[in-house]
Formats: C-alpha cells, sequence, structure tokens
C-alpha cells in the first residue's frame, strides 16, 4: 500500500514542506474567514494561485478553470465520473495506478490498459493504442500519467506530441496525471501536457490533475485540483 500510494513522508525521512506548514498556520491565525465554508470549488486565492501556477506564456488559464479536490484522487474521481457512464471506456496505462481502474468500475465503465514500452524508457506504447482503437468503440478518454508513479519514467516533449497527435485522430480529451509535476532529475525535464498543447494550437482538451501530496510531501492535507485547457 506505502508502494501504491506513494507516500514521501513515510518512515520520517522528508520532512513537510516548511513554507507550507507556516502558510497554514498563519492563515489560521490571521484570517477570521480560515475556518468557514469556502465555495465548494475552493476559495479564490487558492484558484488564483492554481491558475497562475498551470498557466504558460502560450496559454493561460482563469481561476474559473480550476476546481480544488479532495486530493488529487479525489481530483480523478472529479473528472472521470464527468466523462464515463455505464458501458462506457477509458484508456489507461500499464502499469499504473490502480485508482483509475477502482473508479472507472465504480460507475459501471470499463477499462481498457493500453502497454507501456520498457525498451522505450517505458513510453506509451503507440501502436497498442492504435489496436485498442481498431476494436474499441465508446472510448471517452485517455490517461496520461507523467511523470510515471509507476515507472518512474519522464516523457519528452516529441512523445507527447505523439500522444497529443493520437487524440486529435480520435477524437479524445486527456485526463492529465501530473502530480508529480516538476519530480525530476538529471536531465530528465518536465513538459506539461496542457503547454505541449498549447503549443500545437490547443487541439486536444486537457483535464490536468494535480496536488500538493507529491511536490510539497504533504499527502495528509488532502489538497489536490483539476484544471481545464481547452477552447
Amino acid at each position: 500500500m506505502i508502494l501504491q500510494n506513494g507516500d514521501p513522508t513515510v518512515g520520517g525521512n522528508l520532512p513537510p514542506c516548511i513554507a507550507a506548514r507556516q502558510a497554514i498556520v498563519e492563515a489560521t491565525l490571521t484570517n477570521e474567514h480560515a475556518a468557514g465554508y469556502a465555495n465548494a470549488c475552493g476559495t479564490p486565492a487558492a484558484r488564483i494561485s492554481i491558475a497562475r501556477h498551470h498557466s504558460y506564456p502560450e496559454h493561460e488559464i482563469r481561476p474559473e478553470n480550476v476546481i480544488v479536490a479532495n486530493g488529487c484522487s479525489g481530483a480523478l474521481e472529479l473528472a472521470l465520473t464527468s466523462l464515463l457512464d455505464p458501458g462506457s471506456t477509458i484508456l489507461v496505462p500499464q502499469p499504473g495506478f490502480p485508482l483509475y481502474q477502482v473508479i472507472a468500475e465504480s460507475h459501471g465503465a470499463f477499462v481498457e490498459q493500453y502497454h507501456l514500452n520498457p525498451d522505450r524508457n517505458w513510453e506509451c506504447d503507440l501502436d497498442h493504442l492504435e489496436e485498442i482503437m481498431g476494436r474499441k468503440h465508446n472510448v471517452r478518454a485517455i490517461v496520461i500519467n507523467n511523470p510515471s508513479s509507476s515507472t518512474g519514467s519522464v516523457f519528452s516533449e516529441r512523445h507527447i506530441i505523439e500522444l497529443l497527435e493520437f487524440a486529435l485522430r480520435h477524437r479524445l480529451p486527456v485526463v492529465a496525471d501530473e502530480v508529480y509535476g516538476d519530480l525530476t532529475f538529471g536531465a530528465n525535464k518536465f513538459h506539461p501536457m496542457a503547454q505541449v498543447a498549447a503549443k500545437s494550437g490547443r487541439q486536444v482538451p486537457i483535464i490536468t490533475t494535480s496536488g500538493i501530496s507529491k511536490q510539497f510531501l504533504l499527502p495528509g492535507w488532502r489538497v489536490g485540483w483539476l484544471t481545464f485547457h481547452d477552447k
């Protein structure tokens, strides 16, 4: 379970982000509304900050394009619930995070697992994806996890463009699970799916899911979000 959830706090080796802890203490002590109900989609300040974080020179999103959720898992549940009906199908990576399948099947939907190629740094197997689309109908979206929580791979911009071309060809929105975001090492560079899509003309709708659990080492706070990038 520890490996599946990717809890960076287990064992006490990675302490939570000090700046985040200080910010929540200051907000609680100085903001009289800190303990009250907030908008169901998140406080305005939070949505403004998240929108800023997920905006790029090629495409800026507004706070209205952000929903704050119960962790990144809660964000994934909102995204998949909005896309799936009983009998519909979603494409998910294999190996991949088991939650995708749990959410889909809870709504009477199906998952079709596409292969990741170990001989190509665990990139998505595009031939297998095309084979799936040749025999499956009512596919609603594709989930792309980058950086990968299961293999540790970080996709190149070239590969992300290939995935966007696949999604455009089959008219599939992309659910981009990017909770590991900028947690990359060495020469590996993280390319946000929405930014690459914007560079490519914003032809594919992107729903990005992320949160503070990994990059800020705060999984127990259960703060995640969705951002919507579309025309």
